[in-house]
């Protein structure tokens, strides 16, 4: 993934979520509502990362959970990118300038913001903490349906046979793909979801390849968590980088 001349990344995104303790009931504290946010925005400023973006400054007072509120970069544009929520942080990087080492490196850098802002947090959310390590790949079928497409450059199948489009009069040039795997991984302990569906990319048709390793602190950290992280973060991107060799040829970026 690092070293594709003609990569179809579009972004990759590091995340940690909490606060969390049953399917939509969350629980914060004060200090998470109010001033965590700042707290991150000066330790970023003191790492360079001193440019702030308000991302949900006209959607009123009330913080809402796992949905980002702000935005640090080095310069206006620029990535890699922090950005902070109401139990949400993660790590961007777009296509240009991407390479596993120096998106870990600013992954680690992220990590020291998050303890600079608050030494001890990372383990006092451990019970609600989740780790993601995401992917998003852009795909663009030109003169064949998207199910030709998928059989010619993936390995992987959309296809309805024959007799489905003979019986139902059915078009099989107008069908959009939206696929969704989800499988159990051993190392790390979690779950890697694979996402393949059409989508309007960069304002014209497309198809979009989303794969998501994620994994619960308690469930593969065992000791303190911010050191683990990164051991975790390298063996979530060996699965990333079997998933897209295994399951996009080379013909789809050549």
């Amino acid at each position: 993934m690092t070293t594709l001349q003609n990569a179809p990344l579009i972004e990759a995104i590091f995340e940690l979520q909490w606060g969390e303790f049953a399917p939509g009931q969350f629980s914060y504290t004060q200090e998470e509502q109010s001033l965590f946010a700042g707290k991150i925005s000066a330790a970023a400023a003191s790492k360079g990362y001193a440019v702030t973006q308000n991302i949900q400054q006209n959607q009123g007072l009330m913080m809402m959970p796992l949905l980002v509120s702000h935005r640090f970069r080095k310069q206006q544009h620029d990535f890699p990118c922090f950005q902070v929520g109401l139990g949400v942080f993660t790590v961007n990087q777009v296509k240009e300038g991407y390479e596993w080492n120096s998106f870990k490196a600013a992954i680690e850098m992220g990590l020291e913001i998050y303890k600079q802002a608050d030494a001890d947090k990372l383990n006092n959310v451990k019970d609600t903490l989740s780790l993601s390590l995401r992917y998003q790949d852009a795909f663009f079928p030109e003169k064949m349906s998207t199910a030709e497409y998928l059989d010619q450059h993936f390995h992987v199948s959309s296809k309805l046979p024959d007799s489905f489009f003979s019986y139902t009069g059915a078009n099989r040039d107008k069908t959009d793909v939206n696929i969704t795997m989800n499988i159990e991984t051993l190392t790390p302990k979690g779950t890697i979801v694979i996402r393949i569906a059409n989508a309007i990319i960069y304002d014209k048709p497309g198809l979009l390849m989303e794969t998501i390793v994620q994994s619960k602190a308690n469930d593969c950290l065992n000791g303190d968590v911010s050191n683990e992280i990164m051991a975790w973060l390298e063996q979530a991107h060996d699965i990333q980088k079997n998933s897209f060799e295994t399951l996009v040829k080379s013909s789809a970026y050549k």
